[in-house]
C-alpha cells in the first residue's frame, strides 16, 4: 500500500516538474532523482538506493523549491517521509 502511494506521488512529482518554470538542468536533477526512486523500489529491480545519496538530494531538492515551488517542496517531503517509513 505505501508503494503504491508513493508510485502515485512519484509519478505526480513528474507531472509537476514539467511545468516549473526552472532551467533545464534543476528540472534534469529533479527528473534524475524521481527515476532513482523509482527504479529503487521497483521490487523487480536490481538497483539499490544509496541511502545517504538519496537523503542529500532530496534535501538539497527541498531546500532549493521550498521558497520558489513550495508544491513541490512538499510532494518531496512527504515521499522522504514515505521512504523512511519503508526503511529506505
Amino acid at each position: 500500500m505505501a508503494l503504491d502511494h508513493l508510485r502515485k506521488q512519484l509519478q505526480n512529482l513528474q507531472n509537476e516538474i514539467e511545468n516549473l518554470p526552472v532551467d533545464h538542468g534543476q528540472r534534469d536533477k529533479l527528473h534524475a532523482l524521481v527515476d532513482d526512486i523509482g527504479n529503487g523500489i521497483d521490487p523487480d529491480d536490481s538497483a539499490t538506493l544509496e541511502e545517504a545519496d538519496l537523503q542529500e538530494r532530496l534535501d538539497e531538492l527541498v531546500s532549493n523549491f521550498e521558497v520558489e515551488h513550495p508544491t513541490v517542496a512538499a510532494v518531496l517531503k512527504d515521499i522522504m517521509v514515505k521512504l523512511a517509513s519503508i526503511g529506505i
